[in-house]
């Protein structure tokens, strides 16, 4: 006797059908339709990824079996179409999180744009030093397509040849960037001076770290070669420029790739629709 399709019957008890059904059926295809009343049930109660799952084990286990196999085919793109508008319900409210973020980041940030440059670039408005090329320190930043990366730079550096930093606060915590190995262009020495450019995978931690501890003075090191390091302080001010240029980066990467991620959602939800549509007319 062919299983009824009951995801879409929610008034049905779950059980009483898998009992009148199964009387004559071989043992797999006994197995293969308590699989399905286990997905029914999962589906029905919302645990769509397990739901889909047990959908998966039928189609593994179970090739022989038509009719099973059949309703699985039935019944899994109404339960794709519920998992997915979850989780475009969750995406929306992640997206306008990171809307508001990058809103409340905005008026502590100034753009960068002069003539000299390829692209432009976003840096705290307070603690950042506008002739930082020529200082010793570091500077977060943002660029046009919302990145946060980092550079250090050390004047009259002589044989330090560092590759990464450390921020290190009176009480011990620190953290340290990525190293950056000399390359002659994210990592290049000129006239006694250094110069290195942190990616968001080097520096990430680094912003974070700023972020969870805003207006407190830190030591920065300069981590060079052969245990050589060169250390200055950073006012609260500076920290904080850090963890502004974090927070508008953050906000700017996460809500693209959001918006990424609801694009494809919006497919798969057509394409779930669209088979459920097929197979209701089938």
């Amino acid at each position: 006797m062919k299983e009824v399709n009951r995801f879409m019957l929610p008034g049905i008890a779950l059980g009483a059908l898998f009992l009148v059904s199964s009387c004559g059926q071989s043992p797999e295809e006994k197995a293969a339709r308590s699989l399905y009343a286990q997905a029914e049930a999962h589906a029905q109660a919302g645990s769509y990824v397990v739901a889909v799952q047990l959908l998966d084990s039928i189609e593994r286990n179970y090739k022989d079996q038509i009719d099973v196999r059949r309703d699985a085919m039935h019944l899994r793109p109404g339960i794709i179409e519920e998992a997915t508008l979850i989780e475009i319900s969750t995406n929306d409210s992640l997206q306008a999180e990171m809307r508001k973020a990058y809103e409340e980041a905005l008026p502590s940030m100034k753009k960068v744009n002069r003539e000299e440059l390829v692209e432009p670039y976003w840096i705290a408005a307070d603690g950042n030093n506008d002739n930082f090329l020529n200082t010793t320190g570091v500077q977060a930043r943002v660029s046009a397509d919302g990145e946060f990366y980092m550079l250090s730079e050390v004047i009259g550096a002589g044989n330090l040849h560092h590759n990464s930093f450390t921020l290190k606060t009176k009480s011990g915590e620190s953290v340290s960037s990525g190293v950056v190995p000399f390359d002659g262009e994210l990592n290049y020495r000129i006239s006694g001076s250094e110069t290195v450019t942190y990616d968001a995978a080097r520096c990430d931690s680094v912003g974070m770290f700023a972020e969870q501890h805003q207006s407190t003075p830190m030591t920065l090191i300069f981590n060079g070669e052969d245990g050589k390091s060169k250390s200055i302080n950073l006012t609260a001010k500076q920290v904080d420029g850090i963890a502004a240029a974090y927070r508008m980066g953050h906000a700017l990467t996460q809500g693209h790739r959001l918006a990424l991620q609801r694009n494809m959602l919006e497919k798969r939800l057509a394409i779930a629709r669209d088979q459920k549509a097929r197979t209701f007319r089938e």
